[in-house]
């Protein structure tokens, strides 16, 4: 009986099913415990001798004793085979979830990839960004200094033109007067742009410079010395001299500039010449050499 039992337990755990197991090993211990009492039962007719009476408990002591081993190797059966399933379905879950965890990896990787490579170009970037922030700074700083010394300079040269106004003969003054407006400060005028302010400087300086270099003819009415006004016509060799000669010829002189304006000098003799250089620059008369006097201007005090 108990080969039997053997064998029926290495089948059940041959077939590793807990159900099948318990029915098995509760067959088995059933016919084995009926089979063992017949036994005893048989033994103690046979043997009524106490000595033998007591070998017989003795053995039915053995038995139970593997009886309840058999149990116990059944429980710690069971026990195992819950493991080995568990171990399996956990190996199972592992297996799906390192495929899993694999592909995030990969993933993982490849992002870390791209966000060095973005991370490299943003830091190339930010270089370049600081050193055009550097170049634009330092182009700042030229034309900040750039822009100081053209005010310094612009300043300097409206002072000279407002200290050579006076010297201007007054049909260059008139033709001027808008410019001489733009350029002047005061709490009703605000001061023009520095841009504007430039290119009114300059017209005044090129304006005043053809005049310099020219020799013209201009209408301009003034007071001599008898405190009469007439209107007379001045030949302007630049802003050296001047030659003057009413309509009739009959008064003539010469002006030079000063400090507070151009001073005529009456000189009737050189009517004539003065005369005919009139003619000339009217295109009346051929051109020729003229004998006028040079006057010597008095040194002006800006």
């Amino acid at each position: 009986p108990p080969c039997s039992m053997r064998i029926s337990l290495r089948e059940s755990l041959i077939l590793r099913d807990p159900h099948l197991i318990e029915i098995g090993s509760q067959k088995n211990l059933s016919n084995a415990f009926a089979k063992l009492y017949g036994l005893v039962i048989s033994f103690m007719r046979k043997f009524p001798n106490p000595i033998t009476l007591f070998s017989g408990f003795a053995f039915l002591c053995f038995a139970s004793h593997t009886a309840a081993e058999i149990k116990e190797t059944h429980k710690i059966i069971e026990e195992w085979i819950e493991v080995e399933t568990l171990i399996s379905e956990e190996a199972s879950t592992w297996a799906s979830e390192q495929a899993s965890l694999s592909d995030l990896l990969e993933a993982l990787e490849k992002d870390t990839l791209t966000l060095d490579e973005k991370l490299k170009i943003s830091e190339e970037e930010e270089s370049g960004a600081i050193k055009q922030r550097t170049e634009l700074n330092d182009r700042k700083e030229k034309a900040e200094k750039a822009m100081q010394t053209l005010f310094q300079g612009l300043e300097r040269i409206q002072s000279r033109l407002e200290d050579l106004h006076p010297l201007l003969p007054s049909p260059l003054a008139e033709r001027l007067s808008p410019f001489w407006e733009k350029l002047k400060t005061d709490p009703e005028n605000p001061r023009i742009p520095l841009r504007e302010r430039v290119e009114t400087t300059v017209s005044l300086m090129q304006s005043i410079h053809i005049f310099q270099r020219s020799v013209l003819l201009e209408r301009q009415e003034f007071t001599l010395n008898d405190e009469r006004s007439r209107e007379f016509q001045v030949i302007y060799f630049g802003l050296g001299a001047a030659y003057f000669v009413n309509e009739s010829g009959t008064v003539s002189g010469y002006g030079i500039p000063t400090s507070n304006g151009w001073a005529w000098t009456r000189m009737d003799e050189i009517a004539k010449e003065v005369m005919t250089g009139v003619q000339m620059l009217k295109n009346r008369t051929m051109p020729r050499f003229l004998q006028l006097p040079l006057p010597q201007p008095s040194k002006i005090q800006p």
